[in-house]
């Protein structure tokens, strides 16, 4: 609690400049081309999430950089069944703050997607598989830390997981452990094009229904059994209003899996997965309880179903002092002159959940502005933005470290 209290005293009586620290400005301006080359070599090593090829190649490529900018360098093993390393870097400073940065390596991107969709320029966007969710926060990172002094910190620790886009299951709790007992944590997923701090993201979670009829021939003697597939359908009927909308609990069925399907074969066994997003463990619950309630009664006689929820990811809902790292962030801003929104919650779900059990406080959306995450082709970041986006990470690493 001491600690927590610090760094909201810090955050209360540091008060951001009227001005812009000029030369910081510069310094970051001058960084442009040299941040576009490093998104050009983070982009084309693929690193989809399970790729073991690939993240191991960019461990390589961040860790060699991280050194050359002083830090000591580790791998840390993810919990099993997780493909990947953890690469952290440490650097030590003579300041007195001590600060964790966080960013993910692996992208939704499987191997194969940087030949239909390779890296490139258009005007002051730039392209490529995962540029913005998550190498376009990478090479923040990266380029921030070379505008920083000795005097701007105790301590930087750099976490870059592998698994992110499959929920983190290997490296949460790591990532908490790093978090513990640090000043703040800083997440560097992307920004919006319009630009956007969040006060919130959301716990991820999945939602499994089996249903279990009877097999019987199709065309001979389909009354003899119990069609899984229909009961399915009633399912999604009864439950797909779950999904609330907007900053709200999202729900929605996304797979639907047959054990043996055959056209002539009236299924006996089909599973339904779904996608859920809360913003407490209170909402699972809830949403837990109705949707067996809902579920209770099949529609079909003599069919079996049944509900698992599984937690993936936990929400993240920013602290008071969370809440005070953003509004020094928008300070920074304004001293640029320019302005930045703030959303209570995303849809998506970061790795800020697990940062945020530490009891630290958090701020999320560091990265680059970009859009058309997981989408391919048409995924970009703005390179127009990246002078503010350096000065705001160095100057909030400055202001919190000193």
């Amino acid at each position: 609690m001491r600690r927590i209290a610090l760094i909201v005293a810090v955050l209360l009586a540091n008060p951001a400049r009227a001005a812009p620290d000029k030369a910081l400005l510069d310094a970051a301006g001058a960084q442009v081309s040299q941040l576009t080359a490093t998104l050009e070599q983070l982009v084309n090593i693929e690193t989809g999430s399970g790729d073991a090829e690939g993240l191991a190649a960019a461990a390589n490529y961040l860790g060699a950089r991280f050194a050359a900018l002083g830090a000591n360098v580790e791998r840390i093993k993810p919990l099993p069944g997780t493909v990947g390393d953890i690469l952290v870097a440490r650097m030590a400073g003579t300041g007195r703050g001590n600060l964790l940065l966080i960013g993910h390596m692996d992208t939704v991107y499987q191997r194969g997607a940087l030949a239909r969709a390779p890296f490139r320029l258009e005007g002051a966007r730039a392209y490529g598989p995962g540029i913005a969710d998550d190498k376009g926060g990478l090479a923040v990172i990266l380029h921030a830390l070379a505008l920083l002094g000795p005097r701007d910190f105790k301590t930087l620790t750099i976490a870059i997981n592998p698994d992110e886009e499959t929920g983190s299951k290997g490296s949460g709790a790591i990532i908490t452990e790093l978090a513990r007992g640090k000043d703040a944590v800083l997440s560097f997923e992307p920004t919006g094009i319009a630009e956007t701090f969040l006060r919130g993201t959301s716990g991820t979670n999945t939602v499994i229904v089996t249903i279990t009829g009877k097999s019987a021939h199709a065309g001979v003697s389909p009354e003899q059994g119990i069609n899984a597939l229909v009961e399915a359908a009633e399912v999604i009927r009864k439950t797909k209003d779950l999904d609330l909308g907007p900053g709200k609990q999202r729900f929605n069925w996304t797979v639907i899996n047959q054990q043996r399907p055959a056209r002539n074969i009236i299924p006996d066994s089909v599973v339904l997965s779904g996608d859920l997003r809360t913003a407490s463990v209170t909402d699972i619950d809830a949403f837990r309880s109705e949707i067996a309630k809902r579920l209770a009664l099949p529609t079909l006689a003599g069919a079996q179903v049944s509900v698992e929820v599984r937690v993936n990811r936990p929400p993240f809902t920013a602290t008071s002092a969370g809440n005070l790292l953003i509004d020094r962030a928008r300070a920074i801003y304004a001293d640029l002159g320019a302005a930045i929104e703030v959303k209570d919650r995303w849809g998506g779900g970061t790795d800020a959940g697990y940062a945020a059990l530490a009891g630290v406080p958090v701020i999320e959306a560091l990265g680059l502005p970009g859009y058309g995450y997981h989408t391919g082709d048409a995924e970009y970041v703005s390179l127009d933005a990246v002078p503010r986006r350096l000065y705001l990470t160095a100057e909030l690493i400055r202001q919190i470290g000193r």
